[in-house]
């Protein structure tokens, strides 16, 4: 009996760990920008390739083809950049 209360108790510790982590995990997502490759030409015929491409020439997270406007195009996939705010920044040079 005393075994199974220890196993519960390491098993709620691993729970109140990880959900926090996925919450983060999901929040990082929603921070990804997809662009249009820059360096590939013609129909995006496999994602696997594009993958390839997007994080080896151009330095993506991951690439995929995607159909847009009737074509297959290869995507690419950064993190987003987080925006200056530029009345913090124009405010610092007012006042020095």
């Amino acid at each position: 009996m005393a075994k199974s209360s220890h196993y519960f108790a390491i098993l709620l510790v691993f729970v109140l760990i990880a959900i926090p982590e996925m919450m983060t995990t999901t929040v990082e997502a929603a921070n990804i920008c997809e662009k249009a490759s820059q360096t590939w030409s013609g129909n995006c015929g496999n994602t696997g390739h594009c993958d390839k491409q997007c994080k080896d020439w151009e330095h993506a997270s991951h690439g995929a083809c995607h159909k847009r406007d009737n074509h297959w195009k290869c995507f690419c996939y950064f993190e987003c950049k987080k925006q200056e705010n530029h009345d913090q920044k124009n405010q610092s040079l007012i006042v020095s």
